[in-house]
């Protein structure tokens, strides 16, 4: 049993409260005992970075105290990790800082050896299990200035505040904008990493907005024509530092180029943003893309025998600088209309279900105060209507009563992602 000194009564009566709140135990540290076998099923870098210490395990269910015990994403990727369905347990958390320094910590001399599992640890299916990978998102548009940076950049920050790990990925190739919104000029980007300069581990930066981001730079003309080569550099290297982090975020270029669909229609889920002025355009991107889709969902076909094509491609519909929630659903309701009448009754074999993730009010004066203070805008104005949407549709991926999910027919839905980027045409 491992014992820790008694916390100030606050930390205490806080814990207390969060557990009545989310109706869970509530664990005193000093005197719970942890299990060692318990303690083995989180490697140390993942416990410690998600502020989790695993305490007990009964059958498939494991008692994990947490941090922040109310964030679903964080619980969802512990049970991806674990192989367990994880119980949260509230406990003060100076109480848990150091229950995790001396549960985790290494025996003198072992510094720079791998760690291992207390004595008496068994070694289970779970622990064996592979790191989480990131779920990938990308948001296109067939016009600039919709408003799709500053919605990649406000769900990053949405998300990572529910508790998932977000790597937002500046690929507007050649126009990069990300680095201007939130005021973050790194000397390493991704043409330094095509060009062999640099690892990209190297290249991944961690921002005040709790997110890390992969910048991007601008008027670079081999970004934005990138060789087969190089989108096999990216994907194979992608692969490895996507592991660890719950979702990728691909803010891309505006336009229906096929660099931009491919890395659109690779990401396990695609979302498409527009604006009420910008219908059309929001049409034709969806248009576009269901084109590409077709073709790629026929060539994979060709390629891989055992393949089962997906037949529908279902991206998700955001439209942005609505005048209300009505709106927003009635000009989804628009665009689906004409999509059936002008490509699915044209179809034997595919369609496009443009499904509707949400809606984004206009106010134009809260995001041009957010981008003077070069912040996202749930951090400059959270309680204004459209930090408040934005929030809400972040939820659609991070709360598993809500989520939105693409129909993804990879066993591995990483393969997926592979097999789009490395269509040579």
């Amino acid at each position: 049993m491992c014992t820790f000194p008694a916390r100030p009564d606050a930390e205490i009566q806080i814990a207390k409260a969060t557990a009545r709140r989310l109706k869970i135990p509530y664990a005193d540290l000093s005197r719970v005992p942890i299990e060692p076998a318990a303690v083995a099923m989180l490697k140390p870098d993942i416990a410690m970075r998600r502020q989790a210490l695993p305490i007990r395990r009964v059958d498939n269910i494991l008692l994990v105290v947490m941090a922040n015990p109310d964030q679903p994403i964080a619980i969802r990727s512990l049970e991806v990790l674990t192989g367990c369905k994880i119980r949260p347990v509230a406990a003060a958390k100076s109480a848990l800082f150091a229950a995790l320094e001396q549960a985790y910590k290494q025996p003198a001399g072992a510094a720079g050896k791998s760690y291992q599992p207390p004595l008496g640890a068994t070694e289970t299916k779970a622990v064996k299990q592979k790191k989480t990978r990131a779920v990938t998102m990308s948001i296109i548009s067939n016009k600039g200035g919709v408003g799709k940076t500053h919605l990649s950049i406000n769900l990053a920050h949405a998300m990572a505040k529910a508790g998932a790990k977000v790597l937002l990925i500046d690929a507007d190739f050649g126009n990069a904008d990300i680095s201007n919104k939130i005021g973050l000029f790194s000397k390493y980007h991704l043409m330094g990493f095509l060009e062999k300069t640099q690892e990209m581990q190297d290249i991944i930066i961690s921002t005040k907005f709790d997110f890390d981001l992969i910048c991007s730079t601008y008027g670079e003309f081999r970004l934005a024509n990138l060789t087969y080569a190089q989108k096999v550099k990216f994907i194979r290297h992608f692969k490895k530092v996507s592991q660890g982090y719950d979702f990728a975020i691909f803010d891309l270029g505006a336009g229906i180029a096929r660099t931009i669909l491919d890395f659109g229609l690779a990401a396990e889920r695609t979302v498409i943003l527009t604006t009420p002025q910008d219908l059309i355009s929001g049409y034709a991107c969806a248009k576009a893309a269901f084109s590409r889709f077709r073709e790629i969902e026929e060539r994979l076909e060709a390629r891989f025998p055992k393949y089962r094509p997906q037949l529908t491609f279902s991206p998700a519909l955001v439209i942005n600088q609505v005048d209300s929630v009505e709106q927003g659903l009635e000009l989804h309701e628009k665009v689906r209309t004409i999509l059936n009448k002008n490509v699915n009754a044209n179809e034997s074999r595919f369609r496009i279900e443009v499904e509707y993730l949400g809606s984004i009010p206009y106010d134009r004066e809260s995001i041009r105060s957010a981008e003077v203070r070069r912040k996202p805008l749930l951090v400059h104005l959270p309680y204004v209507k459209a930090a408040q949407c934005i929030r809400h549709i972040s939820t659609r991926f991070t709360d598993a009563e809500k989520s939105y999910e693409s129909k993804v027919r990879f066993r591995h839905p990483f393969r997926r992602f592979f097999a789009v980027l490395s269509q040579k045409v």
